[in-house]
């Protein structure tokens, strides 16, 4: 496990005009990736919130065979402390993240993950390694 996937990476390729550099960056990398359960959360809440029809059916089964094949990381008792001390960092800092980052940034801090994000400047003010495919990588 190399890289933590944010919500904006994984779903890309499912877009009518995907990023080229994202779909092949995530192939490239698909043995290294995980998730964290925000997440999977994140895209599925896309998904719930699209009308029924055939771009719903499309993504709720492109979701259904990725949910299998990528590994969720687990969400316990030492990640809950871990992100107390990440936002008591951050507001001594004077700093602050939208809630659902700062999730995803715990996970990888705990798991020494680099966060594959659009977002980059928000995970890395957490501490956490970060790296955007949409950039030329």
């Amino acid at each position: 496990m190399k890289y933590l996937v944010d919500a904006n990476v994984l779903s890309e390729p499912t877009k009518r005009s995907p990023h080229f550099g994202v779909v092949e960056w995530l192939k490239r990398n698909e043995r290294e990736i995980v998730v964290d359960p925000v997440v999977l959360g994140e895209v599925r809440f896309g998904i719930l919130l699209l009308p029924q029809g055939r771009r719903r059916r499309r993504l709720e089964r492109w979701f259904r065979a990725g949910v299998q094949r990528i590994e969720c990381l687990p969400w316990e008792a030492e990640s809950g402390l871990r992100w107390a001390r990440l936002l008591a960092e951050l507001r001594e800092s004077g700093q602050a993240m939208p809630v659902k980052d700062s999730l995803i940034a715990t996970t990888a801090l705990l798991n020494g993950l680099t966060v594959s994000t659009r977002n980059r400047k928000d995970f890395e003010k957490a501490g956490a390694k970060a790296l955007d495919p949409f950039l030329n990588h």
